[in-house]
């Protein structure tokens, strides 16, 4: 069906009655080469800009309260018409498409996804369909997508697409705005609360194909080869309606990808968990990891809430090892120049990689688990581990776990010669040690290259303990029992996990170590609670010893407080049982957990 079909709404009811293929993403033989340059990519750059940028968190001198700016319309109650006319004096002077993509490539990044239209229903191209647009209602005489376009394929960056499809809060008949079109569907409805109401899904459904679907075939149509297609909020959203977007990408451009957030994993090529996730569990092969520089994706005024380039590098080097990409987002002021700190942040990452993007970029993720050092990568096709140190070990040998395949040699990135080797021996079955006092550490993480032997790589999957070194046993990764634990969004704060309400809930960890003598460690508990909604008393156990201990408040849910519980043995080598386990509860919940540390120390 051709666009201007679409905007005349002719042939939708007759799409509406399609029967969805049920193999239209289980069957896709083409996925893996589809996909193939983005696993090789790892690291992409996500730029968020509109209107909103303009505004900066603030209207008529007060500050919004919102998250992210680029929700000021909704969380500050601005009626579409005021948005509009705030939106048609966007006049981005300072935008330079090549400046932009030149940052994206000193910053390491392969990709560069673009917001096309935000929620706020405002198109930063040029479009024929809906002339709410920076090049049709603002009368800006660029088309910043366009440019975008051309500067990526000039620098060799994929040009990546932001659409939200689901929420249009300047069309009477999409979802999120019912200050003025109070029949619409709220922000937060639940799709089963509405999908039922007629009148809603028509109206609904009149969006998509009035303006939706054609803005997407714009897009996918008048922009030359697109990477990527980065949809939002595809909760909101049934299958029949991803069918209708899912189809226009594969017809329009099959080797474009498509995100989770279209609706869910069976229409998409990678998977998105939360946003700003410290901690995750991916569930699927192809996943991404997006964040901020600070807090908000669009600009807002005095958001200095940065995180670090150490911050920064570690969340790159954590994805990377779970077989993810990291994706960081810069937000531009209205006029379209892009901060000092934000530049000089992706540039630090850049430089890293410039370093150490051997280990970084076509890598897949650690075969060997996470050592209590750092972080490994794997290229199996040139059978090359790469070991992503970020805590020394004091002593200047790196034990290196679970690994039980021969080693060729052990470099640091960058050293060619063969004197340049360090000295490397197995000490056991499962471990080795590579000799590191000779080396150079880098500020951020120093990455040595061991090229294996043999076809097989063989492994042990139980972490060791490492006793010239702090161990850190993250609630995130342990074992959980009891009803309501569960662990949080992993976002700052929130990394850990919560919902202790079962006074005998446990989180619990197995470790193996080495050591044929007695090993000492001190106990330090990280956790948050507020002493009007959580405390009681919990009990930490190392095998047959325990400690009790009482919940003390933290400042609240969020708050991480450390506190050192006492100290316990590792009596011998093998296999030990760590565990944190619930007594009583003096409120409603026990406490949010977060890590354990066993910090070894010599008895005096």
């Amino acid at each position: 069906m051709k666009r201007d079909e679409y905007m005349d709404g002719a042939g939708w009811e007759q799409e509406r009655s399609d029967i969805i293929p049920t193999d239209l993403w289980v069957n896709d033989r083409d996925h893996n080469r589809r996909i193939a340059w983005w696993r090789e990519a790892r690291f992409g750059l996500f730029v968020h800009w509109g209107p909103y940028s303009m505004l900066g968190g603030m209207w008529k001198g007060e500050r919004v309260d919102a998250n992210y700016a680029e929700h000021i319309q909704l969380r500050g109650k601005i009626p579409v018409a005021e948005y509009a006319e705030a939106a048609a004096g966007m006049n981005p002077e300072a935008f330079d498409a090549h400046e932009w993509v030149l940052l994206a490539k000193r910053s390491g990044a392969k990709y560069l996804i673009v917001t096309a239209k935000h929620h706020d229903g405002f198109a930063m191209y040029d479009s024929k369909v809906c002339d709410y647009s920076i090049t049709r209602h603002a009368n800006f005489p660029k088309d910043p997508i366009k440019e975008l376009a051309e500067a990526c394929r000039a620098e060799g960056i994929r040009l990546g697409i932001y659409y939200s499809h689901a929420m249009d809060w300047h069309h009477p008949d999409s979802q999120g705005n019912t200050l003025d079109y109070p029949g619409n569907i709220g922000a937060w409805d639940q799709l089963e609360d509405w999908i039922d109401d007629q009148d809603k899904r028509e109206r609904f459904e009149r969006y998509l194909h009035e303006k939706a679907l054609p803005q997407v075939e714009e897009l996918l149509i008048d922009y030359g080869p697109i990477g990527l297609m980065w949809f939002d909020c595809g909760h909101k959203i049934i299958d029949e309606h991803a069918v209708w977007f899912h189809d226009r990408v594969r017809r329009l451009q099959p080797d474009c990808l498509i995100n989770k957030r279209l609706r869910d994993d069976r229409f998409a090529d990678y998977g998105n968990p939360h946003d700003n996730q410290l901690r995750f569990h991916p569930v699927q092969q192809d996943w991404e990891s997006i964040h901020t520089l600070n807090d908000s994706w669009g600009f807002r005024y005095g958001d200095d809430h940065w995180k670090s380039p150490e911050e920064l590098i570690d969340q790159l080097l954590r994805v990377a090892a779970a077989n993810g990409n990291l994706v960081l987002n810069v937000g531009p002021l209205g006029n379209g120049a892009i901060d000092e700190t934000s530049r000089s942040l992706l540039e630090t990452v850049g430089s890293f990689l410039e370093r150490n993007g051997e280990a970084i970029y076509g890598t897949s993720g650690s075969p060997i688990g996470t050592p209590q050092w750092g972080y490994c990568t794997w290229k199996p096709e040139g059978n090359s581990l790469y070991l992503l140190v970020r805590d020394w070990p004091q002593d200047g040998y790196l034990i290196l776990p679970g690994l039980a395949s021969g080693v060729q040699y052990a470099r640091v990135i960058g050293a060619k010669a063969k004197e340049d080797r360090l000295a490397i021996r197995q000490i056991g079955p499962w471990d080795w040690q590579i000799d590191v006092r000779s080396v150079p550490q880098d500020a951020y993480a120093t990455v040595l290259e061991l090229k294996l032997s043999g076809e097989q790589l063989e492994s042990n999957g139980t972490p060791r303990f490492i006793s010239s070194m702090p161990n850190t046993f993250w609630a995130y990764d342990g074992a959980i029992e009891g009803e309501g634990l569960r662990c949080d969004n992993g976002k700052r704060g929130h990394d850990g996990v919560t919902g202790w309400t079962a006074p005998n809930a446990a989180v619990r960890w197995a470790f193996r170590s080495e050591e044929e003598g007695p090993v000492h460690c001190r106990i330090i508990v990280t956790l948050s609670a507020s002493a009007d909604q959580a405390g009681g008393r919990f009990e930490l156990s190392l095998d047959e010893q325990k400690l009790a201990c009482t919940v003390y408040d933290t400042g609240g849910d969020g708050c991480w407080g450390e506190y050192e519980i006492g100290r316990l043995t590792i009596r011998r080598a093998g296999i030990h049982h760590l565990e944190v386990r619930g007594i009583s509860l003096a409120s409603d919940a026990l406490m949010n957990l977060r890590k354990v540390t066993l910090l070894p120390v010599k008895e005096e």
